[in-house]
């Protein structure tokens, strides 16, 4: 498929390499930021945020936000909305979590609860929350195993393990697959399932330091593919519910 290997083209020997030697090591306990590359990273995303801070979208409808992530080409501004955007997702997350009642479905991965926990227990600095002009639209593709809250404690032995899938388009989620013991696979894709989907910051889940997590874009295209994701994006697309990422524009040059 093209998609296979325009994106094995764009992914450096160096990268494979590394993630070929952490690839079987998942382990559950976070791994440390070296200080010097904390350093650079946060140099990066200052001069960023110098760019983003200028605007004030505290105000802004939903409708608004959407439609200036889905047309424009400012790309400051651009980033500025998906900030903000993203900031609503968590206080209405947060919301719904403090007012969630226990017989309500927990089935739904939006994030592992490894991803929560790390994002609680390490909240961003504000210098490394704007970092979409910084990061230039890096496609980065993790792969991390999850128990559903309602399993915890009733599989000691994790036969009920499920695998959540993430390819993240800068620091903002495109695509998400969640392939469950017992049931079918959840494909999610940015604009029309948003509200099922990870809202935290790629910096804001740790995946980046979690190691074993990240993979090659091959593995996560060949899980998108067996469940049906390609076949779910061109629909999301054609019925104009997709937001524009990296992912479409491919599906989309593919189909030309």
């Amino acid at each position: 498929m093209l998609i296979k290997r325009s994106t094995a083209l764009l992914w450096d020997r160096e990268l494979a390499m590394r993630i070929a030697q952490s690839e079987a090591e998942l382990i559950t306990e976070e791994g440390q930021l070296d200080p010097s590359l904390r350093r650079g990273a946060q140099v990066q995303a200052t001069k960023a945020t110098a760019g983003v801070k200028k605007y004030d979208l505290s105000k802004w409808k939903y409708a608004e936000l959407r439609d200036v992530i889905n047309t424009s080409c400012d790309i400051e501004l651009l980033a500025a909305c998906r900030e903000e955007f993203h900031r609503r997702l968590k206080v209405y997350h947060a919301w719904k979590a403090k007012n969630k009642k226990r017989t309500d479905d927990d089935s739904n991965q939006r994030a592992p609860k490894s991803v929560t926990d790390y994002a609680e227990q390490n909240p961003a600095p504000p210098a490394a929350q704007h970092q979409e002009v910084a990061m230039n639209r890096q496609q980065r593709y993790f792969r991390i195993p999850f128990i559903r809250p309602a399993d915890q404690y009733k599989d000691p032995q994790n036969k009920k393990k499920g695998w959540w899938y993430a390819h993240f388009d800068g620091p903002w989620i495109a695509r998400q697959v969640e392939l469950h013991p017992d049931k079918r696979p959840i494909v999610l894709v940015a604009g029309k399932d948003d509200m099922e989907m990870c809202e935290l910051s790629l910096e804001e889940t740790g995946l980046t330091r979690k190691r074993g997590a990240e993979i090659l874009p091959r593995q996560f295209e060949e899980i998108w593919e067996r469940c049906d994701g390609i076949q779910y994006l061109k629909k999301a697309i054609e019925n104009k519910q997709a937001r524009p990422t990296y992912a479409t524009a491919m599906l989309q040059s593919m189909l030309k």
